[in-house]
């Protein structure tokens, strides 16, 4: 399979501009900007333990990069990841407390498969809104966000609730539902867990599904030919439901992580931007497997390793990593000008 150097370069491009302009600005502040990129990298993966919570923080970052990109390659845009997250921590904590003496062999199917139903279904909600009655699924899935969250909170204040605690938590999952840590050589005493590998085998089954299969075919046919497959006798209506579904489904499963892998229950705003933070790994990753899960990654890595911006620096803090995020989102975004200098630089003599 021949490599496009073009889809590689350009988000390399991306980083190297954020990035960039960040020390730039650290050096205006006053900081020097090779020990900022020091204590960046240092503390992203200078330890096990360091390493194993940039995974921590990357691995939910998979799982909506995965979401909205499923939702792209058929021509939507899901921004309702957010909301898909919060409604599918709220049903892991459900299974957990409510089948706590399940063995793991069955509680984590069971959680699983509900947790999937739940995220599609309110996922789906939007794409029949959109199917049926043409509102835009940018607009419904952000309003569907407020609400998702309005029943998530009721969720784990009231019903849910744990007693012994005055945390706005719910009561503590089973035993059965806990997903185990990675071994100490990869994350050392940090929160990782096995949710990064099962996230990393969906997006590259992901992959295969939508360059392999009928189903990938009629998906990314909705996105770019959609009046052809109405031609050819698609239910154009119905792969909109139905990727809406799935982008939801993949998205509530970005709670497995916090929820069963570290905190053993459900908090309010557990979610912590993850959702709204997948369409930059999305689009950073343009879509395609090994983009998702490298992009995913450097947000991970930015967001650990900025924690320790506050502690070794004296000008600049931990939000330097929202400004390279932000930049590098940026650079992304514009995307056609870096094109054409790349199609320039390509044709120079």
């Amino acid at each position: 399979m021949r490599l496009d150097w073009e889809k590689l370069l350009l988000p390399a491009l991306a980083l190297l501009f954020g990035l960039g302009a960040a020390l730039v600005l650290a050096s205006v502040l006053g900081e020097n900007p090779f020990h900022v990129l020091v204590v960046l990298l240092r503390g992203s993966m200078g330890t096990p333990t360091d390493f194993g919570y940039s995974l921590f923080y990357a691995t939910p970052l998979m799982f909506t990069g995965l979401s909205v990109a499923w939702a792209f390659r058929a021509g939507l845009f899901n921004i309702g990841a957010e909301g898909q997250m919060s409604l599918g921590g709220v049903t892991l904590a459900a299974c957990g407390i409510l089948f706590s003496s399940l063995p793991p062999v069955v509680a984590w199917p069971v959680a699983l498969v509900l947790t999937f139903l739940v995220g599609g279904l309110w996922g789906a909600l939007a794409g029949v809104i959109k199917a049926k009655r043409g509102c835009h699924e940018v607009l419904t899935t952000i309003l569907l966000n407020f609400v998702a969250f309005g029943i998530s909170g009721f969720f784990i204040l009231s019903v849910l609730k744990n007693p012994n605690s005055q945390v706005p938590e719910t009561a503590p999952v089973g035993p059965g539902f806990e997903i185990p840590a990675l071994p100490a050589w990869i994350g050392g005493s940090s929160p990782a867990n096995w949710s990064v590998v099962f996230a990393v085998v969906l997006i590259l089954l992901y992959g295969f599904v939508m360059q392999r299969t009928r189903l990938g075919f009629h998906q990314r046919m909705a996105g770019s030919a959609a009046e052809v497959g109405r031609r050819a006798g698609l239910n154009m209506d119905r792969q909109i439901i139905l990727a809406m579904f799935i982008s939801g489904g993949f998205a509530a499963c970005a709670a497995l992580s916090p929820v069963l892998g570290f905190m053993l229950k459900a908090r309010e705003g557990f979610t912590a931007g993850a959702g709204f933070m997948g369409v930059a790994v999305a689009l950073l990753g343009r879509n395609s497997p090994l983009g998702i899960i490298l992009s995913a990654l450097l947000f991970g890595f930015l967001t650990k390793g900025a924690l320790d911006l506050d502690l070794d620096t004296q000008y600049v803090s931990r939000d330097l990593a929202v400004v390279i995020q932000a930049l590098v989102v940026a650079a992304v975004a514009s995307h056609v000008g870096l094109a054409r200098l790349f199609q320039r630089w390509r044709v120079r003599p």
